[in-house]
């Protein structure tokens, strides 16, 4: 049986980064790991005023498929993010707009991706718009796309001591 290497979220997210110009040029890539982790490395960046982050978390859902197999539904949220002075509805405007034509450009990459990476679930992407309030007067938005990953539910009987 052929070992096959499971798609990394994570690092496929890192590499659309480094290929869109405009996030390349100008975007920090970061991983993290929840908004916690996230508010932390936004209000600790001195240097930084652009973000491109993807959050790691494990979260889930376990569900039968139109089949017999189940799958494993993840949920990954990227979160494109820039600082903008408090006050400054003209600064948070331009973020917010520069926010949402990196998200159709990735949108765009994923739907084109989906043909060779069967695990995307195109279905439907939520975007948000990150509220005015948020860590260090960070505007823009995030977005969250799927992964279904089939799972072997195949009960053990040698797993359990009956």
């Amino acid at each position: 049986m052929a070992n096959i290497t499971p798609f990394d979220p994570i690092t496929y997210m890192q590499q659309l980064h480094g290929e869109l110009k405009i996030t390349t040029e100008k975007y920090r890539f970061a991983k993290v790991s929840g908004v916690g982790a996230l508010e932390e490395i936004l209000e600790n960046s001195r240097r930084d005023k652009y973000f491109f982050a993807v959050d790691d978390s494990q979260d889930g859902t376990t569900f039968r498929g139109a089949g017999a197999g189940y799958f494993e539904r993840r949920p990954y949220t990227v979160f494109i993010l820039g600082k903008a002075d408090y006050g400054d509805m003209e600064a948070r405007e331009s973020v917010l707009s520069e926010a949402k034509t990196i998200y159709r450009h990735l949108l765009s990459r994923l739907i084109r991706d989906k043909l060779n990476i069967p695990v995307l679930d195109m279905e439907r992407i939520r975007f948000y718009e990150v509220p005015p309030a948020f860590a260090s007067g960070c505007s823009g938005l995030y977005f969250i796309f799927n992964v279904e990953i089939p799972v072997n539910l195949v009960y053990d009987t040698k797993a359990w001591g009956d």
